[in-house]
């Protein structure tokens, strides 16, 4: 009976697929559902509904497809990876991340998923972060051509014109229509180097600056690498120079977390809160540390706080309904 279900599902999702082609909108969405109803355990047939409304322009249903299909398979990456598109634009550049952070968990190779951190985190003014992100997507696809030339803005804009002007050049060998374009931004670069030889009196303030950002960077790929070790150094040497870094606060607390030192966690996690109460991350993060020890009324009061202050946070919804099941008679009964 399953072939035979799988049979029908794999004809409606063609015809979906063929009726969307043709701009029969409606059509190809009722032929996707049958194929979900034929095959409610295939991920593919539940993403491919959200990009359907996707490219429909209906993101919350989108959001709410994509998630249907990590609910059968956690690890769907084309699910994970067009979420962080959503997210991205929607302005919500952490849960963009926190995607694309999953998707190259699954495939650490993943250049586009690699790229698209590097991006949002120069849309959120952490240029210098995304740095370390777009040498990753070099290691593995040394002509990307985006990459370089993004390299070359940020370089450009660092003020580390020798750097600029390898990616902008590299940027013209991959593809002569940057041609024009990079031969003007060479030529400024090389009058603001002249002009920064004359002016770099601030050059101790900026390498300051420079290494705070290396280690928080650092901290954040030592994270998804689960190496807490590492993250929780790099965090308390940047609270050393300044103890109320948010972004250093935060790495902290996940280290602590990882390294199952909970009670120290959700101290840092609560003095964020302190001075930012609706700090979704941080709430988030209490959250799953009051859920991994077991308090679940306490995890499942900060993802309820979550929720409110942002409904479409990512796997909030989830966790509640699974926090709830637990505290529900029914499950105390029958455990």
């Amino acid at each position: 009976m399953a072939n035979i279900n799988n049979t029908y599902a794999q004809r409606h999702y063609e015809s979906a697929l063929d009726f969307f082609d043709q701009g029969q909108y409606d059509k190809a969405m009722q032929q996707i559902q049958k194929a979900i109803e034929k095959s409610p355990e295939n991920p593919d047939l539940y993403s491919t509904k959200g990009m359907f409304l996707h490219r429909m322009n209906d993101l919350v249903h989108a959001i709410e497809a994509y998630r249907a299909a990590l609910r059968v398979d956690p690890e769907h990456i084309f699910s994970h990876y067009n979420l962080g598109l959503i997210y991205m634009r929607q302005n919500k550049v952490l849960q963009a991340i926190q995607e694309w952070e999953a998707v190259i968990r699954i495939k650490p190779r993943d250049t586009e998923a690699i790229f698209n951190i590097a991006v949002a985190l120069s849309h959120l003014g952490k240029s210098k972060q995304a740095i370390p992100f777009y040498k990753k997507v070099l290691e593995i696809n040394p002509d990307h051509v985006e990459t370089h030339q993004n390299l070359g803005v940020i370089y450009r804009d660092e003020g580390l014109f020798t750097l600029a002007k390898h990616h902008l050049k590299r940027l013209r060998e991959l593809d002569s229509t940057y041609a024009e374009v990079v031969a003007a931004e060479i030529i400024k670069c090389e009058e603001r180097e002249f002009l920064n030889q004359l002016e770099n009196q601030n050059q101790d303030l900026s390498d300051s600056m420079g290494e705070q950002n290396d280690l928080q960077t650092t901290g954040l790929m030592a994270i998804i690498e689960e190496n807490f070790d590492l993250a929780l150094d790099c965090a308390l040497k940047c609270l050393s120079k300044d103890p109320d870094d948010v972004q250093a606060l935060l790495i902290q607390g996940q280290a602590l977390s990882g390294l199952s030192k909970s009670s120290d966690a959700i101290a840092v996690f609560m003095r964020i809160l302190s001075d930012n109460p609706e700090m979704v991350d941080a709430l988030f993060h209490l959250g799953n540390i009051f859920l991994g020890i077991g308090e679940y009324e306490k995890a499942l009061s900060y993802f309820e706080k979550v929720k409110a202050i942002d409904a479409t946070y990512s796997l909030i919804d989830e966790n509640i309904a699974s926090i709830k099941a637990k505290l529900s008679p029914d499950s105390s009964s029958n455990d």
